[in-house]
């Protein structure tokens, strides 16, 4: 939920009057910290009741904040559709949709998670006995809000359990403002990591690591830890952060570890073939079935990941590198963006690893809100790079160890630790991390980290081929080691971006294309689908998953749409008649079923979903979407039942594929002179005079 916090010696008028052309500053200068004794917290509703009246204040604030208007003109530059705010609301249907979506997200009393696992909770009371009663709420308001008409078609199975924490206005309108201009950069990410999950020069590097690893052990040369692990027992387990004795762990890690280098033939010499046999048969197999769920690069990344901790020296803290452009163009900001292409970006050492915390009271709030005063967030959110938890010390911290090895193990000297850790964490994170209950460092923000690896290195030799293309991009503007993060982006988008007003279309397809092609290039992993995972304490891998027909679904969905966006209007000259006008049709348009058996399906559609009657095809496809989540085949072992459930899938998919292609009888646009009143009149073309 969102919340903004004051002091009680002042009034709501502290929040909700805009900060006067401030567009970066140093956050505890701007807003001194608050003491406990002196500090309310103001739920959004105290502002206005009405979340859509609250929606529109944002819109408001934002029409007229300087770093707002120039988010808007950058996406409407970059995505070809206008981002632009009018009457309090975006002018686009689709983006103003987008954002309201957005708002149920932010603002729900059901979302408020402050970094506890256990906080994820489905009803409204629950919620509030976790959290929202600690800061004086109402129960009995969040009990109607949650009830509310506007909340109702929320997903609560797999929200993402954030908190946003606030001191003024405009620092609401600029996040939510840049979560709806990075709307499709979300999407191209995804496609992004999609592919660095199946790029073979990714895992080549990790193997290589790994094999270093593995050599040091047989020698003696490194005396590890095993019971530091972190990631491995929740990935192998499904047990996050277990605390276990070294003849528990040490099996696991060493199992784990060569059980990957027989994965290729280039590192299975080093294959110790007594440990992986241990391996496999513990827990009757059922941890090994469990941890080849998940894709190479996945479990490589794990390895990478506990190995920092496990070795000697462990893990390091460092200051944190973020990408910002200079003072003189953000102060210059919206009149100057005409010459924002040859705008420099530099990286700059900060101290702090949350600028924006709001205190010790609000543990982890900085994982989930973003100083949008910040100059790095500011300059991230014109590049339309997605943000979410910030920069990443986690991601510092493990090149730090790594790093930190090479005087013992020169071996590492020659791998880009920097890049293949950081390209590792940004495909675990963005698809295998539980973002329901915790935030995660976005591609973007992760690869900020690469600059702590201050090794000069020389990489423009490294092969980079076509169809390894975001690990070749990584390369590519990594040519010293450390990424080039706003070069590394654009590529992104010049590799995946979509223009135009059906860029949510085509980037959905292009998105189940990518996942198709990851798992057949890894056969017998999977892929989360958290936003239907309703069960908090399930975990990766097992959780819903993406199957082929979900995805060939999607697929399907989009070639039908391509194949009516292209056919177009056809004119039929009627000229000599009594309308003595063009009448405009698509032959598809036809109806192909008669009045019963549209009824028919239309009965037939209501009774699956459980609904006495049919309500339209938007609500009956809402309806849908949601019974898919508690039916869908995925959520049953037994094939048989398997079969039968997507079978009924289909039947469904195909009753509304025939509504939707009859379209109720065509509706003809008259254009011209019109001598009776036919505009609206459902006409045979054939039959006109």
């Amino acid at each position: 939920m969102l919340i903004f916090l004051r002091s009680s010696a002042d009034t709501n008028a502290v929040i909700t009057t805009a900060l006067d052309e401030v567009t970066v500053a140093s956050y505890t200068t701007q807003y001194p910290p608050l003491a406990n004794a002196v500090r309310t917290v103001i739920p959004w509703y105290a502002i206005d009741a009405d979340p859509m009246d609250f929606g529109r204040r944002l819109l408001r604030v934002a029409a007229a904040d300087r770093v707002c208007r120039a988010l808007l003109s950058r996406a409407t530059t970059t995505w070809g559709v206008d981002f632009s705010i009018r009457d309090d609301a975006f002018v686009t249907a689709d983006v103003q949709k987008h954002y309201v979506k957005q708002l149920k997200i932010w603002l729900s009393p059901l979302s408020g998670n402050l970094g506890s696992r256990d906080a994820h909770r489905d009803t409204v009371d629950a919620q509030y006995a976790r959290l929202w009663s600690t800061y004086g709420l109402s129960q009995a308001t969040l009990r109607l809000l949650a009830a509310s008409d506007f909340f109702k078609e929320l997903n609560v199975a797999g929200r993402r359990d954030r908190i946003q924490i606030y001191r003024n206005v405009v620092e609401a309108a600029r996040a939510l403002v840049g979560e709806v201009t990075s709307w499709p950069s979300r999407t191209i990410e995804k496609i992004a990591v999609l592919s660095l999950l199946r790029s073979p020069g990714l895992a080549a590097h990790q193997l290589q690591m790994l094999e270093v690893v593995a050599t040091a052990f047989r020698t003696n040369t490194l005396v590890p830890d095993h019971t530091k692990w972190e990631y491995l027992p929740y990935y192998l387990r499904g047990a996050p952060l277990e605390t276990v004795a070294a003849d528990v762990a040490g099996p696991r890690v060493l199992g784990a570890i060569h059980d990957a280098l027989d994965d290729s033939a280039a590192t299975r010499a080093s294959v110790d073939r007594a440990a992986v046999n241990t391996f496999k048969g513990l827990a009757a197999g059922a941890e090994y079935r469990r941890w080849r769920m998940l894709p190479p690069v996945v479990r490589y990344q794990v390895l990478i990941s506990d190995l920092a901790r496990i070795l000697p020296g462990g893990k390091q803290e460092s200051r944190h590198w973020r990408v910002e452009f200079g003072a003189a163009r953000l102060d210059g900001l919206p009149d100057n963006l005409g010459g924002y292409g040859g705008w420099a970006a530099g990286m700059t050492e900060h101290a702090s690893a949350t600028p924006h915390n709001p205190g010790k009271a609000f543990p982890f709030a900085a994982g989930w809100t973003r100083n949008e005063l910040c100059p790095n967030v500011v300059s991230s959110r014109l590049m339309l790079a997605p943000l979410y938890a910030g920069t990443s010390g986690h991601n510092q911290g493990r090149i730090l160890a790594w790093r930190a090895l090479v005087p013992t193990l020169p071996a590492l000297a020659n791998i880009p630790l920097g890049l293949v850790i950081s390209a590792g964490y940004s495909v675990l994170w963005r698809l295998y991390y539980d973002k329901r209950v915790s935030g995660f460092h976005t591609l973007f923000e992760t690869f900020q980290g690469t600059h702590v690896d201050t090794t000069v290195r020389n990489l423009g030799g490294v092969p980079r081929p076509p169809e390894d293309a975001v690990w070749s991009a990584v390369l590519a503007t990594s040519l010293t080691g450390t990424t080039d993060v706003r070069a590394f982006w654009s590529e992104c988008v010049r590799l995946f971006g979509k223009r135009g007003p059906s860029f949510h279309r085509e980037l959905k397809a292009a998105t189940a294309a990518a996942r198709r092609a990851a798992l057949e290039a890894c056969p017998g992993a999977v892929i989360p689908r958290w936003n239907t995972t309703g069960e908090v304490d399930r975990t990766a891998p097992e959780v819903d998953v993406w199957t082929p027909e979900q995805n060939a679904a999607v697929l399907r969905e989009y070639a039908e749409w391509r194949r009516l966006a292209e056919n177009p209007p056809v004119p039929k000259d009627v000229s000599g008649s009594v309308m003595s006008s063009l009448v405009l049709f698509k032959p598809e348009q036809v109806p192909e079923l008669s009045a019963k058996d549209r009824l028919q399906f239309q009965v037939d559609i209501a009774a699956v979903l459980g609904v006495d009657q049919y309500m339209g095809d938007p609500v009956m496809k809402k309806l849908f979407n949601k019974w898919l989540v508690k039916n869908a085949s995925d959520k049953t072992t037994d094939m048989e039942e398997r079969e039968k459930r997507d079978e009924q899938v289909k039947h469904i998919r195909w009753m509304f594929d025939k509504l939707a292609s009859d379209g109720s009888g065509p509706r003809r646009m008259i254009m011209g002179p019109v001598v009776q009143a036919a505009s609206s009149m459902a006409l045979n073309p054939d039959e006109v005079d």
